[in-house]
């Protein structure tokens, strides 16, 4: 019983989604172990800044004979133009990673176009389009103390964890850039956000090139270059809302993938007995994950509440791990099952990702696998008994709902006219719920188990659609899904009470971020890459360990 709640029970509810943490089939992690094991070469083709930091930088990239560009613009930005919000036009630094080597034409016309963004004119040999802000105090500070001969302090690294910040990191067919399906058959990049990740690991190296370059042209003479341990702790950042959101729910097979994966790798593990080796490494990884909670900043009160309560049960939990007795015999599973019944949610994600770091060859190769497609179909000549039983099986946790309850229903999504990106409304406050997404999964299952509950059984779903049409959607989607476990979130997102940020976790997580720091319940910022390894690093015997960076990891 305690395995079937593991793997599919409390994994899909929003309060587990949005405790989650990044793990080795982090998307991050398993490009940088591509980028390694594969040999990509990295260099810089063009390094064209003035004194300020102004202008352009090149990184070609060179995987199996192919060549990618990312191309990096850095301007002039006035602070009033300064924002996080997607509504901004301007930005201090626009990038693009670009199929093949670049000619002075195409550098001509991305210069022209990505500094526009949204608005910029892509091709399909554009994979991917972003942007990002300085954290201008951490910025100014780094430059101030390396012009000046001296190393910035660690701590004061550690309270915003980055020097850029993104606002978007654009991919899939996007604005005209190359949509996945393309990408992933003429592309090295076959595995989902794998162009994104690249991207984004290189606008942090750009990041500190950037900050030293500026630090040096302040004072040649002085200037010095950041230290491996300071620079290694930098992240890049990000700024997300409510646009990551809708995602989970429109593509189910691929969330029912990650999440298999995810499943796959520990249902591999927790048969295995405890062994004195690894047991010692995983009580170290549970320490560095209670040394990174307590380094985290974060303003946002129910965030800071939640770290707490997670470094106290962690506090607890790496005390009941000193005490096994080895002799006993115990599982992995046993271990779990312990976390299980007396920690909270944080905490059990906690012991899983960090049990994982202890079998690199079971996870890695299933993050090699992390794609699936989309296709639903509708099977007419399927009984409305045999749809109720799905129904029943899959979405009890939905049909049971009740709509009539106005915090049942009171959220709405839709899209906004100006940019084109999600939002969330109030149904009762607010006007526009008749622009509403069919995101309610719940209250669309509700709606239509109470339509075909009283008919006859034996009717097929051919005839029912025809008399009730507004019915196909859901009913495609119920039936495509019944051999997909994760697929749903199960949970009402349209229900008074949910934190939509629980979604953005749920997905930030198997992209790699960490530092979460809600700044509401819709949007919040995250770093990347913190505690990875640098290009000129990469030989580092400990390159793949750099899950839950603290300032004493390096």
């Amino acid at each position: 019983m305690l395995q079937k709640v593991r793997e599919n029970d409390s994994y899909m509810k929003l309060a587990r989604m949005g405790s989650r943490y990044p793990s080795r089939l982090s998307f991050s992690r398993s490009m940088l172990r591509r980028l390694i094991n594969d040999n990509w070469k990295i260099n810089k083709s063009k390094f064209d800044l003035d004194k300020d930091g102004y202008g352009t930088v090149v990184y070609e990239i060179i995987i199996n004979e192919e060549t990618y560009s990312l191309v990096c613009f850095s301007a002039f930005l006035d602070d009033k133009d300064r924002s996080d919000r997607v509504i901004a036009s301007k930005w201090d630094t626009a990038y693009t990673l670009h199929v093949g080597k670049l000619s002075d034409e195409d550098l001509k016309r991305l210069k022209k176009t990505i500094p526009l963004q949204e608005s910029g004119r892509n091709s399909p040999n554009e994979l991917i389009l972003s942007r990002a802000n300085k954290s201008v105090r951490l910025f100014q500070y780094v430059v101030d103390c390396l012009s000046s001969g001296k190393q910035p302090d660690i701590n004061e690294i550690n309270k915003v964890g980055y020097l850029l910040r993104t606002t978007a990191v654009y991919g899939s067919g996007k604005f005209g850039l190359s949509d996945f399906t393309n990408t992933r058959n003429t592309t090295v990049f076959n595995q989902p956000f794998r162009a994104e990740m690249l991207s984004v690991y290189l606008i942090r190296e750009f990041s500190v090139e950037l900050v030293e370059h500026v630090a040096k042209q302040a004072n040649p003479e002085k200037a010095v270059k950041l230290n491996r341990e300071i620079k290694q702790h930098l992240g890049i950042g990000n700024s997300t809302g409510l646009g990551m959101a809708p995602f989970i729910i429109k593509h189910p097979k691929l969330i029912n993938k990650w999440m298999s994966q995810y499943t796959k790798t520990l249902k591999e593990i927790i048969s295995i007995d405890l062994e004195n080796i690894l047991f010692d490494k995983y009580e170290k990884l549970l320490n560095k994950a209670l040394n990174y909670l307590e380094e985290v900043n974060t303003s946002d009160e129910f965030q800071i509440n939640k770290n707490n309560l997670t470094i106290e049960d962690l506090k607890k939990y790496i005390v009941y791990i000193k005490n096994i007795n080895l002799s006993q015999n115990l599982k992995w599973l046993d271990v779990l099952d312990y976390c299980d019944s007396n920690f909270n949610n944080d905490t059990q994600e906690i012991a899983r990702v960090q049990l994982i770091e202890l079998f690199p060859e079971i996870s890695e190769k299933l993050a090699e696998d992390m794609a699936d497609e989309e296709i639903m179909d509708i099977d007419g000549n399927q009984s409305l008994s045999d749809l109720k039983k799905i129904i029943n099986d899959r979405y009890s946790w939905a049909k049971n709902i009740d709509f009539n309850n106005r915090d049942s229903n009171y959220l709405f999504w839709y899209i906004s006219a100006a940019k084109l990106e999600p939002r969330l409304g109030e149904r009762y406050n607010e006007k526009g719920s008749e622009l509403e997404q069919n995101l309610g999964i719940a209250k669309m299952v509700s709606d239509l188990f109470k339509q075909i509950k009283d008919l006859n059984e034996n009717q097929l779903i051919c005839e029912f659609l025809l008399n009730n049409p507004q019915f196909r959607g859901i009913v495609k989607r119920i039936q495509s899904l019944k051999n997909y476990p994760y697929s749903e979130v199960e949970d009402n997102v349209l229900d008074k009470k949910t934190i939509p940020i629980d979604m953005l976790r749920f997905k930030l997580s198997f992209f790699g971020a960490n530092r979460y720091d809600p700044k509401s319940d819709r949007w919040l910022r995250v770093s990347f890459f913190s505690g990875a390894p640098y290009l000129s690093d990469l030989n580092n015997k400990n390159v793949d360990e750099w899950g839950f960076a603290t300032m004493n990891s390096y």
